[in-house]
């Protein structure tokens, strides 16, 4: 029998042969196997390790969970279509009747009748070139996007109702204008240059002018050109002054705007005027005469208009030394006991003509634009205009509520916070409720109410664009010394 063992499961007779090795051969594979395989094993264990140190390890990252939340459709988005939709609005306006004649504003002396000296198509209107003077952000309360910005800044509770407004009142005012470039009213006034000016002064705010606005280009560059066509060799455009005045703050506006060569040459000749014609305590009065008298309300469009020219870049000698005593002058009219500005104080009349609304608000914002906002008469004067309530139905306190409140809600606005936001939440209101179907205005004061449409419709319509309308005439303007960048809006002032 077998010595061999069996395989499990087998039998003895199902076992394979199994080959012998010759014995020499065996010992010689045990005595290599032991030192050979020992090395080899130490081996394969170092290159492994080499390459365990060598190649590149997987980094694991840590997995971060991201949740996106889709913001609110902000209010002002909402507001940017209504916008948009606007633009297309039609209003039903019949062309003016040729019978129309202008409205001016309150207490104007008489007009005197010009004959343009140049035919109206052979003005200039070239662009300028760009100036060497910078001012950074002239246009920026001018743009689309700039009245989005300032409606939703400071008038987001009705900015959709007031602007819908606005742009019927430049529709209701694109369709009365006349052939010559000029507006004519049904009220008692007849001073197409006055008229022509504030409606001009509408356009100008809404940032309308012949080279960026297709829808009322044509309307801006007629007006324009009527002006200047106005403009005598004395530099004046009226002997009116209140319809002077206007005009040239209107023209230094379109400068501001435009850059168009020959407006510059018409706002430096009307600013000269306008110096001239100051008394020497810095007032004004009626044809500009030097008899003492300070009328706080011509005084009133004197220094509206030096101020735009002065933002502008005119070049005036006296005009920073006119603005100072513009300012001392309009502070001669101040009573402190009651809050308020006279009216006209006369020479040689302790007393002068009494206080009124209007020309409270006259001297408060007027006094803000020449840098004197924190004075003691400005802030005298706020506190009595805060106790006034506007009610188009009812105006108390004012027979000239419109020319009042033009006034006093850019007064109110230059002060701003609480004052600004109790002003504007019931003007707003009054005054997108008071406009006529057509787009216009007409006052219910007991001596504007018959001054007429363009007269309501042009001051209702400047007050209700006081929010981004303070470029560029009273706008703080950061110069820089050494600006880096120019664009063909940029103008370099000293800000007083």
């Amino acid at each position: 029998m077998s010595d061999e063992p069996k395989a499990v499961g087998t039998t003895a007779a199902e076992s394979p042969p199994r080959r012998r090795l010759d014995p020499r051969l065996q010992l010689i594979l045990d005595h290599l196997w032991g030192p050979t395989g020992s090395v080899i094993l130490h081996v394969l264990v170092v290159i492994f390790l080499i390459n365990l140190v060598i190649m590149p390890q997987k980094i694991e990252r840590a997995e971060i969970e991201v949740q996106v939340i889709e913001p609110e459709e902000s209010k002002l988005e909402e507001f940017k279509k209504e916008l948009e939709q606007l633009q297309d609005i039609e209003v039903d306006i019949k062309p003016p009747e040729a019978e129309m004649v202008a409205e001016q504003p309150p207490e104007m002396d008489q007009p005197t009748a010009n004959t343009p000296q140049d035919e109206l198509a052979a003005l200039d209107i070239a662009s300028e070139v760009q100036s060497p003077l910078v001012m950074k952000g002239l246009l920026s309360g001018r743009t689309a996007a700039g009245r989005m910005s300032a409606l939703s800044k400071y008038n987001r509770r009705f900015a959709g109702e007031t602007e819908a407004a606005v742009i019927k009142a430049l529709e209701w005012l694109k369709n009365h204008q006349l052939q010559d470039g000029s507006w004519l009213n049904e009220g008692g006034s007849k001073n197409p240059v006055a008229m022509t000016g504030l409606a001009l002064l509408c356009f100008l705010a809404h940032g309308e002018t012949p080279a960026t606005s297709e829808r009322y280009g044509p309307t801006v560059d007629r007006a324009i050109k009527y002006l200047v066509s106005k403009q005598k060799e004395d530099g004046s455009f009226d002997g009116n002054s209140y319809a002077n005045g206007i005009a040239v703050y209107a023209i230094s506006e379109a400068y501001a705007l435009t850059r168009i060569p020959s407006l510059r040459t018409a706002m430096e000749k009307g600013i000269e005027r306008i110096i001239r014609g100051m008394q020497d305590t810095g007032g004004f009065t009626y044809g500009y005469e030097k008899n003492g008298r300070r009328d706080t309300s011509v005084a009133g469009w004197q220094a509206q208009a030096m101020k735009a020219a002065y933002i502008a870049g005119a070049d005036v000698p006296g005009l920073t030394e006119a603005l100072q005593r513009c300012a001392n002058g309009f502070k001669m009219n101040y009573i402190p006991e009651q809050g308020r500005f006279r009216y006209a104080p006369q020479p040689g009349k302790a007393e002068g003509s009494g206080p009124t609304l209007a020309c409270t608000g006259i001297g408060t914002l007027c006094l803000q634009l020449l840098g004197h906002a924190t004075s003691a008469e400005v802030e005298g004067a706020l506190k009595t205009l805060e106790q006034h309530v506007p009610n188009y139905k009812n105006p108390e306190g004012t027979s000239r509520p419109l020319y009042s409140w033009y006034y006093i809600t850019q007064a109110m606005f230059h002060k701003g916070r609480g004052t600004w936001e109790r002003w504007n939440n019931a003007f707003a209101r009054e005054m997108v409720q008071a406009q006529n179907d057509d787009g216009s205005w007409l006052s219910t004061g007991k001596e504007e109410e018959l001054y007429g449409k363009v007269y309501g419709t042009t001051f209702s319509a400047l007050s209700l664009m006081v929010y981004y309308r303070f470029l560029p005439t009273y706008q703080p303007i950061a110069v820089e010394e050494k600006p880096t960048e120019k664009s063909k809006d940029d103008v370099m002032v000293e800000v007083i």
